[in-house]
């Protein structure tokens, strides 16, 4: 029990405590002064708030300007100095090498060139933009390259044609006699009627048909019963008996009559009512324009005669296509009406004249047809087969390159046969004075002094440009290289890791996948097949970057300046 009564004792001690315990002073009551004072620090506690708020978004919404003003009151003197000049001095190959004073590359040895400050960089010829990334920002857009190379690229033209009389194979009878005949008898009834070279068509009667045939007969009888003139004066003034009944053959002959014909006449003695017509060649009758009893007058077509035993078929090549072709290549067509069947031939004609309607060029090649199973008017699908190396584009091109022997293998040759730079791809003497290099035994011209080191040390790539194409192959680049921007074409060429050239180009019609080349490219450069159009994408979104002259804003860090900022374009080599 001692136990429980010192454990009450703490207990008991409790209300003397706080008994003796001073009491809190009862809090005044609430004024209205107070009262006011307690809203405005409540307000004023969340203006604080807003106003820091509102601080916060202004920072981050012009933080850019707040760090170029930074970077402008942090930039040393000597920077201040620069760029309170005007003017300033950098080398056309190597934009990163900018000077306030005149003076020489260090690179290459070029003189300066002088511009104003911010004046935008002028591009070698042919090239339309420039543009530097960084290894991370190519990985990022998932750029890929290839080599330019030489290919034989053929090309398949297909198009709709159609089966056609042979123009060489028709013919129309007119009526050739003075006035107006008589048509008594036909021959021939109706149209799709075949006939034989000489075979009669129709029978004409004529009252001056009629008469030049007695003429004829006349002078045939004369000149058996009258003697011949002896002197050379009764010759001249009267006539042999040859020249008159020739004179009466000639009259028959222009009126149509055959020298067959005329033969009958004068073998049979008798001049005879009505005249046949012949056909002068054999084939099918595709127009009669008579009937019996009807009067014929001077010049008026009767009848028309086609030859189909030879036929032509006839394409229809739009004008992007049509340089493909020339006479005397290979062509094949097909028809519905005997499927699995070609029928093969050579291209004869190529229409001078463009259709302004369908935009197309007519070709046309020839058949056999003997056995008339081509019919004029059918539908045809033809077909040619073209080595684009053999086109007259690339043929004007070979022949403009000079002799089809090696260059390489010379022991020298001049500016003039050389043209281009093997390094660069640019005209000789763009850069300034070229400069010549001992490669392999040969020498080499070069545009300036950062070229030979380059071209020494990979010679086989560089001098492979150099060289002619190989026979029936042409220059090819990707399709998915180039861009097409209405006007002009343009592909980006890589000349040193990460640095991508918008170059115009020349192209010739797609094949397949791959375009032939004619200019703005040499073979074993490397152009961007899967990215390009995000490289085009930035050059147009940034064009200082694209021309590789800017300067970017310094980033908090380098790795975020290597990821996220263009570097200065280098040299094009």
């Amino acid at each position: 029990m001692p136990s429980e009564t010192n454990a009450r004792e703490p207990d008991a001690a409790l209300p003397d405590e706080a008994a003796r315990a001073p009491l809190a002073p009862p809090e005044p009551p609430l004024t209205g002064w107070r009262k006011f004072r307690m809203v405005m620090k409540v307000v004023e506690l969340r203006l604080r708030f807003i106003a820091l708020m509102a601080g916060t978004g202004l920072v981050f919404g012009y933080w850019d300007t707040i760090w170029n003003h930074y970077e402008k009151w942090a930039r040393p003197p000597g920077g201040v100095h620069a760029a309170a000049s005007d003017v300033e001095y950098y080398c056309p190959m190597h934009p990163t090498v900018v000077q306030p004073g005149p003076g020489s590359c260090p690179i290459c040895g070029m003189p300066l060139s002088k511009r104003k400050v911010g004046e935008k960089e002028t591009l070698p010829p042919g090239v339309v933009s420039r543009l530097a990334l960084a290894p991370m920002r190519v990985a990022q857009a998932g750029i890929e390259t290839s080599e330019v190379s030489y290919a034989p690229l053929a090309q398949s033209v297909v198009t709709v044609g159609s089966v056609a009389y042979d123009e060489r194979r028709l013919a129309r009878i007119s009526s050739k006699i003075k006035g107006l005949s008589r048509l008594e008898k036909l021959h021939v009834n109706f149209n799709g009627d075949s006939v034989k070279a000489g075979e009669p068509l129709a029978e004409l009667y004529a009252p001056e048909l009629h008469q030049a045939v007695r003429e004829l007969l006349l002078a045939q009888s004369s000149a058996k019963e009258r003697p011949q003139a002896r002197s050379a004066l009764g010759r001249t003034l009267l006539g042999t008996q040859e020249e008159m009944v020739g004179h009466a053959r000639e009259k028959l002959s222009r009126w149509g009559i055959t020298a067959q014909q005329v033969d009958q006449i004068l073998a049979g003695g008798k001049a005879e009512q009505n005249v046949s017509i012949l056909s002068p060649i054999g084939g099918v009758v595709i127009r009669k324009n008579v009937f019996e009893g009807q009067y014929v007058a001077e010049g008026e077509a009767m009848f028309e005669i086609a030859d189909l035993s030879r036929v032509w078929v006839q394409a229809q090549v739009y004008e992007d296509q049509f340089a493909l072709l020339k006479v005397g290549q290979a062509v094949e067509a097909a028809v519905e009406a005997y499927p699995g069947e070609t029928f093969r031939g050579a291209v004869a004609f190529i229409a001078p004249v463009l259709n302004p309607q369908t935009r197309t060029v007519d070709v046309r090649y020839d058949l056999e047809n003997a056995d008339l199973r081509l019919r004029p008017g059918m539908f045809a699908t033809v077909k040619f087969d073209v080595s684009v190396a053999d086109t007259p584009p690339f043929r004007s091109r070979l022949a403009a390159a000079g002799p089809e022997e090696p260059r390489t293998k010379r022991a020298s040759f001049t500016v003039e046969e050389q043209k281009i730079c093997p390094v660069t791809t640019l005209k000789l003497g763009a850069m300034g004075d070229p400069v010549s290099a001992d490669v392999e035994g040969a020498k080499v011209w070069t545009c300036c002094e950062a070229c030979p080191p380059k071209l020494k040390a990979e010679p086989a790539r560089y001098l492979a440009r150099l060289e002619p194409a190989p026979k029936d192959e042409v220059l090819t680049v990707p399709e998915s290289a180039v861009i097409d921007a209405g006007t002009r074409k343009v592909v980006y060429v890589e000349t040193d890791p990460g640095v991508f050239e918008g170059r115009e180009v020349v192209l010739g019609p797609v094949s397949g996948d791959r375009y032939p080349v004619l200019d703005g490219l040499s073979s074993g450069e490397k152009v961007a097949t899967a990215g390009s159009f995000l490289i085009d994408a930035e050059n147009r979104l940034n064009p200082k970057s694209a021309a590789g002259r800017d300067e970017p804003s310094a980033p908090k860090d380098a790795a975020a300046r290597s990821a996220a900022t263009p570097v200065a374009a280098p040299h094009r080599h």
